[in-house]
């Protein structure tokens, strides 16, 4: 059978399945922070002619064990068009938590905005969160990603974000020094890589016949052990922010 190329039949698959789903990003999305396969907020907000913003973490790089610390998320918008911020925070273990009044919300383990929260005279954005550091001692992350958006409703135009990560050493091991703002070109994870999103046949590319067998999933009239590799966090369903992800990956590549 013979389908229309991806970059036509993809609206229509997405709209399809969530009609809401442009302006459920107002409220907030995981999988964007980073963490996974450096995917951050550019793989939908895709004006590369916008001004991406400077964004860094602010906290403790030195945790002791089930302690819980406060870190900020900033946001620094470089542009005067974009005059509103959105974020997520992910962590490579741990617990995150939202904190009162700070406009943000726990979604599937990460920390998001519930709306997108204005910037202040100085064009910059502070998302306050908590992390409660393993029993087990070692090695930690947190990956941000920050939007800078002009608020207009579209995704495409004025809107660009920038990603982050800050280390922290959990125990009695001497502390990492506070890192530096780490640019979205260079951010990368330092967890295993999972396998390709949607590649249900692991011949390292998704096809549109797959992104329809995720789509069914995630629509509940497909079984997820039909192509586990859809579920990308483990969580026994198949996701938005997942089939964007196999999307992603069907419109650039699988990750090598």
């Amino acid at each position: 059978m013979n389908h229309p190329p991806l970059r036509i039949l993809l609206p229509f698959v997405l709209i399809a399945l969530n009609p809401g789903l442009a302006s459920a990003y107002a409220t907030g999305i995981n999988g964007y922070s980073g963490k996974s396969r450096g995917v951050i907020c550019n793989s939908c907000h895709t004006d590369e002619t916008a001004t991406a913003p400077i964004v860094h973490f602010e906290g403790p790089t030195s945790v002791a064990p089930d302690a819980t610390a406060t870190f900020q998320f900033v946001v620094q918008s470089q542009s005067s068009t974009q005059t509103f911020s959105g974020f997520d925070v992910a962590a490579t273990g741990g617990t995150l938590a939202a904190v009162a009044g700070q406009g943000e919300f726990l979604l599937a383990k990460e920390i998001t905005h519930t709306a997108p929260k204005a910037n202040d005279s100085s064009g910059t954005a502070m998302f306050e969160l908590s992390w409660q550091a393993p029993s087990t001692p070692g090695s930690y992350t947190l990956y941000g990603a920050g939007n800078s958006v002009n608020g207009d409703g579209s995704e495409r135009v004025g809107d660009h974000a920038a990603a982050a990560t800050i280390a922290i050493q959990v125990g009695a091991a001497e502390a990492t020094p506070t890192p530096t703002m780490v640019p979205t070109s260079s951010a990368s994870p330092t967890a295993p890589l999972p396998a390709c999103v949607g590649d249900c046949n692991g011949d390292v590319e998704v096809t549109v016949d797959e992104l329809i067998l995720g789509v069914n999933m995630a629509a509940g009239t497909g079984l997820i052990s039909a192509c586990p590799v859809f579920d990308a966090n483990g969580d026994g369903e198949v996701t938005i922010d997942e089939l964007l992800l196999a999307v992603n990956a069907a419109l650039n590549g699988c990750p090598m």
